[in-house]
């Protein structure tokens, strides 16, 4: 009986010690900064995500995980294209890999 309640207290540790670590990484991951962006097109849907050329209104250069707010979505990106240097293309859009998160 001692070690059935004993090993009851364990499991309910762990799992309050669980619960507590993703409400954490969750809470967290909400207070990222989230960029001001437009997405110019979508070119496929795929399984490891969507694939679009995107502009944003800031001079920075997208970097993987950021975040961006799109018509009440929100995106991260998962991949930067390198833009190609005989194709014109306007200093601030770029192709991009996101996530609908």
């Amino acid at each position: 009986m001692n070690l059935l309640l004993l090993s009851l207290f364990a499991l309910a540790l762990w799992l309050m010690f669980t619960l507590y670590r993703s409400h954490n990484r969750r809470k967290s991951e909400l207070l990222l900064p989230v960029r001001s962006a437009n997405i110019v097109k979508i070119h496929s849907y795929k399984s490891f995500g969507i694939i679009a050329t995107i502009r944003f209104k800031d001079d920075l250069t997208p970097q993987i995980g950021d975040r961006l707010h799109e018509e009440g979505n929100i995106y991260q990106i998962t991949g930067v294209v390198k833009p190609d240097p005989v194709q014109e293309q306007p200093k601030d859009t770029w192709d991009c890999r996101l996530v609908k998160i």
